[in-house]
């Protein structure tokens, strides 16, 4: 893929992973997809409303492990 993919297409690649699972995405696979997407907004391939979006198709994972690595884990010392 040598081109940006559209909202649309990320979408759409979701929601077939999400039906492939019967609606529920295991935790591993869902923790990609967290990753995946937090990649894409970082770099400013996705906009704030997309993202949103998109993470709302995620279940929800207790201490997700992206979140931090996201966000920064800041000065734990």
């Amino acid at each position: 893929m040598s081109e940006k993919p559209t909202f649309e297409e990320l979408r759409s690649r979701l929601g077939v992973d999400v039906a492939h699972y019967k609606g529920q995405l295991p935790e591993r696979v869902a923790l990609v997809w967290y990753g995946y997407i937090a990649a894409l907004f970082e770099w400013s391939l996705i906009s704030l409303p997309e993202y949103d979006q998109l993470i709302a198709m995620l279940p929800q994972i207790p201490e997700n492990p992206v979140v931090p690595i996201f966000l920064g884990r800041g000065d734990e010392t």
